[in-house]
C-alpha cells in the first residue's frame, strides 16, 4: 500500500496551493477534458471533491473559479489569478494529481456557494490559462413529450412539458425558465421542484400554453442571472390538432353485429372492422362494455403470425379496461409470435382489459397481445417513417395474457407511450429487446414515456435456466423517460395458479442491441425483484447483444481534431451473419483507454476502410478535447450506456413483504451497470435488503488459448454514485450476498493482450451504507475478480477513484460464512483491493461509525485527505481514511 496523508487545515491548504517552488516552468496551459456531456464535470457543492481531467498538468498550476453570472464578454475570466476567495471568484486547493498526470482532484473550498454555477481553469505559474470548465450550470438535453398538439392534450399528460438534462433546479422565488422559439415565442416558469429527480436537478417541468402555433421549435433553459442554454440536438414539433376520426364498431351490422357477453368467437367482426377503419384512412374502432371473445386460430398467410392488423391511424377505443374486456382463446400453437394485435403506426389503444383465456407453461407459449409492426423482418414499417411510429397504449390491463407488448422484429420505433397501464404478464409485459441478427437498420426506441404504469410478476420460473418473468425488457433507449412506474413482485394478481411463487427474475432491464443513450429512469418504486429466480435485478444495464468493431483494443496509428486512424478492419460479421460493412459501426461509440485523453468517448458518425493498408479511420463528433496520441492511445468500439439517470427509484426487498426466495442465490434489488458506460448518474435512490449497486470493470480478449473468455471491454468513465441510501442486504450471514456500492474490476490472463484502465474519474459520494457490504466485505468495496490479468497482475484497472463525504455504519460482527468466495477478513468500510490494482484514489470525510475495520487500502498512491490535529476532536475519530 502506497499513501498520501494531507490534512486540511489552513496551513495544509497553503501548502497545496503553492506548489513545488523548484519545479521547472512550463509556457502551455494543460488541455482539458471540457465539453459538456463528454466526461467534463457536471456539478458539485463546497467541500466535494473534483476530478479534472486533461493532459500536461505541473505541480505549480492554480486552479481559479468564477461565478458564472460574473462572466460578460468583457470579463470572460479574473485578469490574475485571486489573491482571496469569497462566493463570487478564488482558488481551489489541488489536493492529488494523478499518476501518469491524466487528472488532478480539486477539493471545492466552503467560500463556494451550493448550487451556484462557476467556471474554472487551471492556470500556469507563467500565467496561461486552460480552456474554461463550467460546473452547476443548467444543461438541458431533451424534452418529453418531443411532440405535442396546438390546443389538445397529447397522449393524456396534462399538457405538460419536461425537460430532461442537469442543474435544472428552479424553486418558487427563482424558477428555471423554459423558452419555445420557433413560428412563435413562449417564455414558460418553472413548476416548483416534485419528487427526487426534480429536486437532484434532472427535470424541470412546465404547463405548456392553451393554444400552441404549430411547427418546429428550439428549447432554451435560463436561471436568473445566467444565459440561454439550448437543447443541443432535439427539437419540440407542435402539430395541429388532429382531425376527429370516423366511429366504427364490431356491433355494427355492415362488420358482422357481434354483440359482447356470449359464447360466440368475435374474431371476424374485429377482422372486418378493422380493415374498414384502414381503408377509410384511419378511424377509431370501438369496444363496447362486455366481454369479446377473439382467436387467431383460424388465421393464414401474414396473419397467422401477426394476428389482427390495426392499420395505419387507427384507434382501439374501450371504456375501461373493467368494462371493455378482450379474452383471447385457442391453444397455444408453435407459430412464433403469434400476436392478437399487431400495430403499424400512428395507433392507439386505450381503456381496454386483455386477457388470455389459456394457462401457460413455457416462455414459447406466451404469445403477445399487442406487436409493434409485423412479425416478418422484410415486411417493412411505415414508409413513410422508416419505423413504427406514434403508439399510445394507456389505460389498459394486460392479466392473464403470455407478453403484453413486444417488437419480435426489431423494427425501429419512435414515439412509444406507454402510461397507467396495468400489466401482469406470464414472462414479460414489456418485451421490446430488439432483434440482434437485424443487421441491416439499427434497433431504436426514441422519444419514449413509460410511466405510471403498474406491473405485476406473472408464473414463469425456470430453475434449470435460472430464468423467470422480467417485468420490463428494452435493448435501445434515446430520450426515453421510464418514471414512476410500480412494480409489484410481492402481488399475486398476475399468477396463473395461487400456488405458484411470487416475485420478478429482474425489474427494468436493458440491454444493448442498440445504444442506450440520454434515459432517465427515475421514481420507480420496485418490489422483490429476485423472489423467483437469477440475478435479481431491479434495475439493469447489461452488455447482452452488443457488438464490437475489433477484438479487445487496438492502437491508435494516426489522429486528428475529430478522428482516429487504427490498423485492423472492423469485424465483418456479427452474431454469424455478414454486416454492411460500410456503414455498421456508424453511431457505435468510440473510447480512448489509454494515455493523454484518457476516458474520452465519442460517437462515430462516419468511416472509410483502406483495404490495401488494411487501416480504418474513423470520423468523430464531437471534436475531442485532447487528440489522442498514437502509438499511446488504445481504443475500443461498441455500444454503450451514455447520459443515464437513475434517480430516485424506491427498491424494496426485506421480508415481508418480500419472501426472499430466490433459488438460485441470495440475490434480490441490485442496481447494476455490466457493460460499458460513460456519464451515468446513479443518484437518491433508495435500497433495502438488496444487493446494492455494482458497476462491472472488465477487459476480456479471447483468444486460441482462452476461447471462452468473449471480447468485452467495461469502462465506467465519469460515473458518478451519490446520494443513495443503502440499508440491509439479502442475506449478511453468507458471503454469497453482496450488497453496499461496489465494482469487480479484473482481467482475463492473456498475455497478447495487457489489459486497459476500465474505470476512470467514478466519484461515490454522500451515500449512506448501513449493515451492507460487497464480496469482500466492504460498504464500498473494489476487490479484484478471480482472475486478474496475466502476470504479473499489478496493472492499473481503476484510476483516479474519488469516495467522499459518504456514511457508513453498523459494519461489525464476525464474517459472513465462506461458502461461494473465499473468506472475507471482517467487516469493513471501505475496501479498495488487488495488488496495486486501483490508482491515484482520493478519500476525504467519510465517516464510518460502529465499524470493525473502517479502511483497508491495497492500492496504490491513494491520497487520504484528515483533518487538521486541531480539528480532529469535532470528528470524534470516525473519518474512516484518518487513524
Amino acid at each position: 500500500m502506497i499513501a498520501r496523508f494531507h490534512c486540511y487545515g489552513s496551513l495544509g491548504l497553503a501548502l497545496l496551493l503553492s506548489g513545488s517552488l523548484g519545479a521547472a516552468v512550463h509556457a502551455a496551459a494543460p488541455e482539458l477534458i471540457h465539453t459538456p456531456g463528454y466526461e467534463s464535470p457536471v456539478h458539485a457543492d463546497p467541500d466535494d471533491l473534483l476530478m479534472i481531467a486533461g493532459n500536461g498538468f505541473d505541480p505549480t498550476d492554480q486552479v481559479v473559479y468564477l461565478a458564472l453570472d460574473q462572466v460578460s464578454a468583457v470579463r470572460d475570466r479574473p485578469a490574475v489569478v485571486p489573491r482571496h476567495n469569497d462566493a463570487l471568484s478564488g482558488t481551489v486547493p489541488i489536493v492529488q494529481r494523478g499518476s501518469p498526470t491524466y487528472a488532478i482532484t480539486v477539493r471545492l473550498p466552503q467560500s463556494m456557494q451550493k448550487g451556484r454555477a462557476y467556471r474554472l481553469w487551471v492556470v500556469t505559474r507563467s500565467n496561461e490559462w486552460s480552456v474554461p470548465l463550467t460546473l452547476n450550470d443548467p444543461r438541458p438535453q431533451w424534452v418529453s413529450p418531443s411532440v405535442v398538439y396546438s390546443t389538445l392534450d397529447f397522449a393524456q399528460l396534462g399538457r405538460r412539458l419536461r425537460v430532461i438534462g442537469h442543474n435544472l433546479t428552479g424553486d418558487s422565488s427563482s424558477p428555471l425558465q423554459i423558452r419555445l422559439s420557433g413560428p412563435g415565442t413562449y417564455l414558460l416558469e418553472s413548476l416548483a421542484p416534485q419528487g427526487a429527480a426534480a429536486l437532484h436537478g434532472s427535470v424541470a417541468e412546465a404547463l405548456l400554453p392553451a393554444r400552441l402555433t404549430p411547427g418546429t421549435y428550439w428549447v432554451s433553459v435560463r436561471r436568473p442571472g445566467l444565459a440561454w442554454a439550448d437543447l443541443p440536438d432535439q427539437r419540440l414539433t407542435v402539430r395541429p390538432d388532429p382531425k376527429e376520426l370516423p366511429s366504427f364498431s364490431p356491433a355494427d351490422p355492415r362488420y358482422g353485429g357481434c354483440r359482447p357477453d356470449t359464447d360466440a368467437d368475435d374474431s371476424a367482426c374485429f377482422a372486418r372492422v378493422l380493415a374498414a377503419a384502414a381503408q377509410a384512412g384511419g378511424g377509431t374502432v370501438l369496444v363496447p362494455p362486455g366481454a369479446w371473445n377473439l382467436s387467431t386460430a383460424g388465421l393464414t398467410g401474414p396473419a397467422a403470425t401477426d394476428g389482427l392488423i390495426v392499420g395505419l391511424h387507427v384507434r382501439l377505443q374501450g371504456s375501461g379496461a373493467a368494462a371493455s374486456r378482450i379474452v383471447r382463446h385457442g391453444l397455444p400453437g408453435a407459430r412464433r409470435p403469434d400476436a392478437l394485435f399487431t400495430l403499424l403506426g400512428d395507433n392507439s389503444v386505450a381503456a381496454i382489459g386483455f386477457a388470455d383465456a389459456v394457462t401457460f407453461e413455457s416462455p414459447q407459449q406466451s404469445r403477445p397481445v399487442l406487436q409493434l409492426g409485423r412479425s416478418v423482418e422484410s415486411s417493412p414499417p411505415d414508409p413513410a417513417t422508416g419505423s413504427v411510429s406514434d403508439i399510445i397504449i394507456t389505460d389498459n390491463s394486460f392479466h392473464h395474457v403470455g407478453r403484453a407488448i413486444t417488437d419480435d422484429a426489431g423494427h425501429p420505433l419512435e414515439r412509444l407511450y406507454l402510461m397507467r397501464n396495468d400489466f401482469g404478464a406470464y414472462s414479460e409485459s414489456i418485451n421490446l429487446p430488439g432483434a440482434p441478427t437485424r443487421l441491416a437498420e439499427p434497433f431504436a426506441i426514441d422519444d419514449a414515456i413509460v410511466r405510471f404504469n403498474r406491473i405485476v410478476p406473472g408464473s414463469y420460473l425456470d430453475l434449470t435456466a435460472h430464468q423467470g418473468v422480467i417485468a420490463s425488457g428494452m435493448g435501445a433507449a434515446h430520450h426515453v423517460d421510464f418514471s414512476s412506474n410500480l412494480v409489484d413482485g410481492a402481488s399475486a394478481q398476475g399468477l396463473q395458479r395461487p400456488t405458484d411463487p411470487k416475485g420478478f427474475r429482474a425489474g427494468l432491464f436493458w440491454n444493448l442491441t442498440s445504444n442506450v443513450e440520454l434515459l432517465l429512469i427515475a421514481e420507480n418504486r420496485i418490489l422483490c425483484s429476485g423472489d423467483k429466480d437469477g440475478d435479481g435485478e431491479a434495475i439493469a444495464f447489461d452488455d447482452s447483444a452488443n457488438t464490437r468493431a475489433f477484438l479487445g483494443t487496438v492502437p491508435v496509428s494516426a489522429a486528428g481534431s475529430n478522428w482516429v486512424k487504427v490498423q485492423g478492419v472492423p469485424a465483418a460479421q456479427q452474431f454469424g451473419r455478414d454486416v454492411p460493412l460500410k456503414s455498421y459501426y456508424r453511431d457505435h461509440w468510440l473510447t480512448i483507454l489509454a494515455g493523454p485523453g484518457l476516458g474520452q468517448t465519442r460517437r462515430i458518425i462516419d468511416y472509410s476502410i483502406d483495404p490495401a493498408s488494411s487501416t480504418v479511420t474513423f470520423q468523430v463528433a464531437p471534436a475531442w478535447d485532447i487528440v489522442p496520441v498514437p502509438e499511446v492511445a488504445r481504443i475500443v468500439v461498441a455500444r454503450q450506456f451514455w447520459q443515464v439517470q437513475v434517480i430516485g427509484n424506491d427498491i424494496e426487498h426485506r421480508s415481508p413483504p418480500c419472501q426472499k426466495s430466490n433459488l438460485t442465490a441470495p440475490k434480490g434489488g441490485v442496481i447494476v451497470i455490466w457493460g460499458p458506460s460513460a456519464d451515468v448518474t446513479v443518484a437518491d435512490n433508495r435500497q433495502r435488503d438488496t444487493d446494492g449497486i455494482l458497476f462491472a470493470s472488465v477487459y476480456q480478449f479471447a483468444t486460441a488459448a482462452f476461447p471462452h473468455d468473449g471480447n468485452a471491454t467495461f469502462l465506467q468513465t465519469a460515473l458518478e454514485i451519490r446520494g443513495n441510501l443503502i440499508e440491509g442486504e439479502y442475506d449478511s450471514s453468507t458471503d454469497c450476498s453482496q450488497s453496499g456500492i461496489w465494482s469487480s474490476f479484473g482481467a482475463t490472463p492473456n498475455p497478447g493482450s495487457p489489459p486497459p484502465v476500465v474505470g476512470f474519474g467514478i466519484a461515490i459520494s454522500h451515500n449512506t451504507v448501513v449493515h451492507a457490504d460487497a464480496r469482500d466485505g466492504g460498504g464500498i468495496d473494489m476487490p479484484p475478480s478471480p482472475v486478474p490479468g496475466p502476470p504479473p497482475g499489478r496493472w492499473a484497472f481503476i484510476e483516479n477513484l474519488l469516495v467522499f463525504h459518504n456514511q457508513l455504519s453498523d459494519l461489525s460482527g464476525a464474517p459472513p460464512r465462506a461458502k461461494c468466495f473465499t473468506a472475507q477478513r471482517g467487516r469493513i468500510g471501505i475496501h479498495l483491493g488487488g495488488t496495486y490494482n486501483v490508482r491515484d484514489s482520493v478519500l476525504y470525510r467519510n465517516r464510518c461509525e460502529r465499524v470493525d475495520i473502517p479502511l483497508a487500502d491495497e492500492g496504490q498512491h491513494t491520497t487520504r485527505l484528515c483533518p487538521a490535529p486541531a480539528q480532529r476532536s469535532a470528528t470524534r475519530g470516525t473519518d474512516c481514511e484518518c487513524p
